[in-house]
Protein backbone atom coordinates (compact mmCIF):
# COMPACT_ATOMS: atom_id res chain seq x y z
CA UNK A 1 0.00 0.00 0.00
CA UNK A 2 2.81 2.33 1.11
CA UNK A 3 3.89 2.53 -2.83
CA UNK A 4 0.82 4.38 -3.47
CA UNK A 5 1.07 6.77 -1.23
CA UNK A 6 3.10 9.23 -3.41
CA UNK A 7 0.00 8.89 -5.98
CA UNK A 8 -2.33 9.42 -4.06
CA UNK A 9 -0.65 13.07 -2.79
CA UNK A 10 -0.06 13.72 -6.63
CA UNK A 11 -4.07 13.48 -7.26
CA UNK A 12 -4.44 15.09 -4.04
CA UNK A 13 -2.40 18.58 -5.65
CA UNK A 14 -3.63 18.29 -9.00
CA UNK A 15 -7.43 18.51 -7.58
CA UNK A 16 -6.62 21.43 -5.60
CA UNK A 17 -5.02 23.34 -8.37
CA UNK A 18 -8.12 25.59 -8.55
CA UNK A 19 -7.47 26.82 -4.85
CA UNK A 20 -3.81 27.67 -5.17
CA UNK A 21 -3.31 31.65 -5.22
CA UNK A 22 -0.01 32.53 -6.51
CA UNK A 23 2.34 34.58 -4.55
CA UNK A 24 5.09 37.11 -6.28
CA UNK A 25 8.31 35.41 -4.74
CA UNK A 26 9.75 39.08 -4.49
CA UNK A 27 6.90 40.37 -1.83
CA UNK A 28 8.75 38.11 0.18
CA UNK A 29 12.06 38.43 -0.72
CA UNK A 30 11.89 42.02 0.55
CA UNK A 31 10.53 41.30 3.89
CA UNK A 32 13.61 42.17 6.18
CA UNK A 33 14.58 39.97 9.48
CA UNK A 34 13.22 40.55 12.45
CA UNK A 35 14.23 40.56 16.33
CA UNK A 36 12.34 37.08 17.64
CA UNK A 37 12.07 37.32 21.58
CA UNK A 38 10.24 35.22 24.12
CA UNK A 39 10.27 36.00 27.91
CA UNK A 40 7.17 34.46 30.17
CA UNK A 41 7.55 36.35 33.91
CA UNK A 42 6.02 34.75 36.97
CA UNK A 43 5.91 35.43 40.89
CA UNK A 44 7.32 32.71 41.49
CA UNK A 45 10.29 32.81 39.25
CA UNK A 46 13.85 31.28 40.72
CA UNK A 47 15.48 33.38 37.31
CA UNK A 48 14.01 36.13 35.03
CA UNK A 49 14.69 35.02 31.51
CA UNK A 50 14.56 35.94 27.88
CA UNK A 51 15.39 34.37 24.35
CA UNK A 52 16.62 36.71 21.63
CA UNK A 53 16.87 35.82 18.32
CA UNK A 54 16.87 37.09 14.42
CA UNK A 55 14.16 35.51 12.04
CA UNK A 56 15.25 34.69 8.76
CA UNK A 57 13.28 35.62 5.84
CA UNK A 58 11.79 32.65 3.78
CA UNK A 59 13.98 33.29 0.27
CA UNK A 60 17.17 33.94 2.30
CA UNK A 61 19.78 31.71 0.40
CA UNK A 62 22.83 32.91 2.79
CA UNK A 63 24.16 30.02 5.00
CA UNK A 64 23.22 30.94 8.69
CA UNK A 65 25.40 29.32 11.70
CA UNK A 66 23.21 30.88 14.29
CA UNK A 67 19.95 33.45 14.59
CA UNK A 68 20.51 34.06 18.52
CA UNK A 69 21.82 37.37 19.28
CA UNK A 70 24.26 37.82 22.39
CA UNK A 71 25.39 41.19 22.82
CA UNK A 72 21.86 43.31 22.75
CA UNK A 73 20.86 45.41 25.66
CA UNK A 74 17.43 43.42 26.85
CA UNK A 75 15.75 45.17 30.53
CA UNK A 76 12.61 44.92 32.53
CA UNK A 77 10.92 47.92 33.99
CA UNK A 78 7.90 48.59 35.95
CA UNK A 79 6.90 52.00 37.85
CA UNK A 80 10.19 53.63 39.12
CA UNK A 81 12.23 49.78 38.76
CA UNK A 82 14.14 48.35 36.35
CA UNK A 83 17.10 45.81 35.70
CA UNK A 84 19.50 44.51 33.13
CA UNK A 85 19.27 41.22 31.68
CA UNK A 86 22.65 39.76 30.57
CA UNK A 87 23.23 37.04 28.57
CA UNK A 88 24.39 33.88 30.06
CA UNK A 89 27.16 32.51 27.11
CA UNK A 90 26.18 28.85 28.42
CA UNK A 91 22.84 28.97 29.52
CA UNK A 92 22.35 31.00 25.78
CA UNK A 93 19.97 33.16 27.19
CA UNK A 94 19.35 36.87 28.93
CA UNK A 95 19.32 36.59 32.67
CA UNK A 96 18.53 38.75 36.20
CA UNK A 97 18.37 37.78 40.08
CA UNK A 98 14.00 37.76 40.86
CA UNK A 99 15.24 38.69 44.31
CA UNK A 100 17.14 41.56 42.97
CA UNK A 101 14.01 42.23 40.99
CA UNK A 102 10.63 40.74 42.32
CA UNK A 103 7.84 40.41 40.02
CA UNK A 104 4.81 41.09 41.78
CA UNK A 105 0.79 40.24 41.07
CA UNK A 106 -1.22 43.70 39.44
CA UNK A 107 1.94 45.28 38.20
CA UNK A 108 2.78 46.00 34.72
CA UNK A 109 6.04 45.45 32.97
CA UNK A 110 7.88 46.73 29.97
CA UNK A 111 10.44 44.74 28.23
CA UNK A 112 13.26 46.47 26.02
CA UNK A 113 15.39 44.51 23.75
CA UNK A 114 18.20 46.83 21.29
CA UNK A 115 20.66 45.51 19.26
CA UNK A 116 24.03 47.38 18.48
CA UNK A 117 22.85 47.51 14.82
CA UNK A 118 19.58 49.81 15.76
CA UNK A 119 17.04 47.40 15.90
CA UNK A 120 14.46 47.56 18.82
CA UNK A 121 11.33 45.76 20.13
CA UNK A 122 9.71 46.48 23.14
CA UNK A 123 6.43 44.79 24.96
CA UNK A 124 4.29 45.38 27.80
CA UNK A 125 2.31 42.86 30.01
CA UNK A 126 0.52 42.72 33.46
CA UNK A 127 1.09 39.98 35.83
CA UNK A 128 -2.32 38.17 36.74
CA UNK A 129 -3.39 38.06 40.42
CA UNK A 130 -2.93 34.35 42.11
CA UNK A 131 -6.10 31.64 41.56
CA UNK A 132 -6.42 29.16 44.42
CA UNK A 133 -6.52 25.86 43.32
CA UNK A 134 -9.01 24.75 45.04
CA UNK A 135 -9.19 20.72 44.92
CA UNK A 136 -7.47 18.13 43.08
CA UNK A 137 -9.50 14.59 42.45
CA UNK A 138 -8.06 10.91 41.42
CA UNK A 139 -9.98 8.98 39.87
CA UNK A 140 -9.62 5.98 36.84
CA UNK A 141 -11.07 4.83 34.03
CA UNK A 142 -11.39 1.46 32.04
CA UNK A 143 -10.55 1.85 28.42
CA UNK A 144 -10.24 -1.02 25.18
CA UNK A 145 -6.51 -0.70 23.87
CA UNK A 146 -6.34 -3.56 21.34
CA UNK A 147 -9.82 -5.41 22.66
CA UNK A 148 -8.59 -5.72 25.76
CA UNK A 149 -9.57 -3.67 28.88
CA UNK A 150 -7.10 -1.68 30.77
CA UNK A 151 -6.87 1.32 33.35
CA UNK A 152 -6.35 4.71 33.17
CA UNK A 153 -5.73 6.70 36.20
CA UNK A 154 -6.23 10.71 36.29
CA UNK A 155 -6.59 13.91 37.89
CA UNK A 156 -9.27 17.22 37.53
CA UNK A 157 -8.73 19.92 38.91
CA UNK A 158 -11.17 22.43 40.49
CA UNK A 159 -11.27 26.00 41.09
CA UNK A 160 -13.55 29.24 41.16
CA UNK A 161 -12.93 32.04 39.04
CA UNK A 162 -11.73 35.34 39.47
CA UNK A 163 -15.55 37.52 38.68
CA UNK A 164 -15.65 40.96 36.83
CA UNK A 165 -12.90 39.98 34.64
CA UNK A 166 -11.66 37.88 31.18
CA UNK A 167 -9.32 35.31 32.96
CA UNK A 168 -7.11 32.57 31.00
CA UNK A 169 -5.81 29.24 32.83
CA UNK A 170 -3.90 26.41 32.28
CA UNK A 171 -3.19 22.79 34.20
CA UNK A 172 0.13 21.06 34.57
CA UNK A 173 1.69 19.02 37.00
CA UNK A 174 3.80 16.16 37.74
CA UNK A 175 3.52 13.11 39.56
CA UNK A 176 6.53 11.21 41.27
CA UNK A 177 7.10 7.89 43.42
CA UNK A 178 9.74 5.31 43.98
CA UNK A 179 10.49 2.91 41.10
CA UNK A 180 9.15 -0.42 42.12
CA UNK A 181 11.83 -3.01 41.60
CA UNK A 182 14.73 -0.30 40.82
CA UNK A 183 18.28 -1.23 42.66
CA UNK A 184 19.23 1.26 43.99
CA UNK A 185 15.69 2.62 44.62
CA UNK A 186 15.66 5.85 42.52
CA UNK A 187 12.29 8.77 42.49
CA UNK A 188 10.33 8.64 39.16
CA UNK A 189 8.98 11.85 37.84
CA UNK A 190 6.56 12.52 35.03
CA UNK A 191 4.17 15.05 33.62
CA UNK A 192 0.79 14.81 33.85
CA UNK A 193 -0.43 14.46 30.95
CA UNK A 194 -3.31 16.51 29.60
CA UNK A 195 -4.53 14.83 26.36
CA UNK A 196 -6.67 17.70 25.67
CA UNK A 197 -5.93 21.13 25.31
CA UNK A 198 -4.85 22.25 28.92
CA UNK A 199 -5.86 26.09 27.92
CA UNK A 200 -9.34 27.12 29.53
CA UNK A 201 -11.19 30.48 29.86
CA UNK A 202 -13.70 32.20 31.76
CA UNK A 203 -16.00 32.88 28.46
CA UNK A 204 -18.59 30.78 29.66
CA UNK A 205 -18.45 30.20 33.06
CA UNK A 206 -17.42 33.77 34.54
CA UNK A 207 -17.52 33.84 38.49
CA UNK A 208 -18.41 30.08 38.66
CA UNK A 209 -16.66 26.50 39.41
CA UNK A 210 -14.19 25.58 36.65
CA UNK A 211 -12.73 22.34 36.22
CA UNK A 212 -10.28 20.86 34.15
CA UNK A 213 -10.38 17.78 31.46
CA UNK A 214 -8.63 14.53 32.42
CA UNK A 215 -5.15 14.86 33.54
CA UNK A 216 -3.47 10.96 32.79
CA UNK A 217 -1.11 9.83 35.19
CA UNK A 218 1.36 7.56 33.45
CA UNK A 219 0.27 4.84 30.91
CA UNK A 220 -2.52 2.24 31.29
CA UNK A 221 -2.39 -0.18 33.74
CA UNK A 222 -4.30 -4.24 34.13
CA UNK A 223 -8.18 -3.12 35.26
CA UNK A 224 -7.89 -6.13 37.89
CA UNK A 225 -5.21 -4.28 39.68
CA UNK A 226 -4.79 -1.54 42.09
CA UNK A 227 -3.41 1.74 42.06
CA UNK A 228 -0.49 1.22 42.96
CA UNK A 229 0.45 -2.50 42.98
CA UNK A 230 3.62 -3.77 41.03
CA UNK A 231 3.55 0.18 38.54
CA UNK A 232 3.50 2.65 41.75
CA UNK A 233 5.59 2.61 44.81
CA UNK A 234 4.08 4.88 47.57
CA UNK A 235 4.45 7.67 48.60
CA UNK A 236 2.73 8.84 45.81
CA UNK A 237 2.99 12.81 45.31
CA UNK A 238 1.06 14.74 42.63
CA UNK A 239 2.37 18.45 42.61
CA UNK A 240 -0.89 19.80 40.68
CA UNK A 241 -0.41 23.16 39.51
CA UNK A 242 -3.40 25.76 37.84
CA UNK A 243 -1.90 28.88 36.06
CA UNK A 244 -3.75 32.15 35.70
CA UNK A 245 -2.39 33.55 32.29
CA UNK A 246 -2.00 37.31 30.97
CA UNK A 247 -3.76 37.51 27.64
CA UNK A 248 -0.66 37.45 25.52
CA UNK A 249 0.48 34.15 27.38
CA UNK A 250 -2.45 32.51 26.51
CA UNK A 251 -2.72 33.55 23.23
CA UNK A 252 0.29 32.83 22.50
CA UNK A 253 0.87 28.94 23.97
CA UNK A 254 -2.65 28.13 23.36
CA UNK A 255 -2.30 28.27 19.29
CA UNK A 256 1.35 26.56 19.78
CA UNK A 257 -0.77 24.33 21.45
CA UNK A 258 -3.07 23.96 18.19
CA UNK A 259 -0.21 24.08 15.61
CA UNK A 260 1.42 21.17 17.80
CA UNK A 261 -2.00 19.08 17.34
CA UNK A 262 -1.89 19.45 13.88
CA UNK A 263 1.05 19.03 12.72
CA UNK A 264 0.94 15.81 11.17
CA UNK A 265 -2.40 16.50 9.25
CA UNK A 266 -1.76 17.49 6.09
CA UNK A 267 -5.86 18.90 5.74
CA UNK A 268 -5.15 20.82 8.84
CA UNK A 269 -5.33 24.90 8.35
CA UNK A 270 -2.29 27.19 9.44
CA UNK A 271 -2.24 28.29 12.65
CA UNK A 272 -0.84 31.78 13.17
CA UNK A 273 1.35 32.42 15.95
CA UNK A 274 0.50 35.98 17.41
CA UNK A 275 2.72 38.15 18.67
CA UNK A 276 2.88 41.40 21.13
CA UNK A 277 6.51 42.45 20.35
CA UNK A 278 6.24 45.78 18.92
CA UNK A 279 8.30 45.72 15.73
CA UNK A 280 9.49 42.21 16.01
CA UNK A 281 8.17 38.50 16.66
CA UNK A 282 7.81 36.14 19.61
CA UNK A 283 6.01 36.91 23.22
CA UNK A 284 6.30 38.49 26.39
CA UNK A 285 3.42 37.29 28.70
CA UNK A 286 3.09 36.46 32.77
CA UNK A 287 1.35 33.78 34.68
CA UNK A 288 0.74 33.42 38.45
CA UNK A 289 0.81 29.74 39.93
CA UNK A 290 -1.00 28.21 42.74
CA UNK A 291 -0.07 24.63 43.75
CA UNK A 292 -1.72 21.89 45.58
CA UNK A 293 0.15 18.72 46.26
CA UNK A 294 -1.44 15.61 46.66
CA UNK A 295 0.26 12.68 48.90
CA UNK A 296 -0.93 8.96 49.18
CA UNK A 297 1.56 7.20 51.54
Amino acid sequence: MKRFGWLLGTVFLISCQNLRREVEPQQLADRSAKLIVACFISPQDTVLAAKVARSRPILDDQPVTNLEITNATVSLQTGSRSIPLIYHPKLRYYRADPNVFPIRAGETYQLRVQTPDGQRVEATTTVPVSVNLQQVQLDSEVVLENDVPRKRLFARYFWADAASQSDYYQTEGIFSYRCPGCAPEKPVRQPVQFVANPFYTDRESNATPMVSEKGYLGLSIPSNLWFFTGFFSKPFVLTADLLHLSPEYYRYHEALERQRQTDTNPFSEPVPIPTNIQGGLGCFGAYNRSTVLVTLK
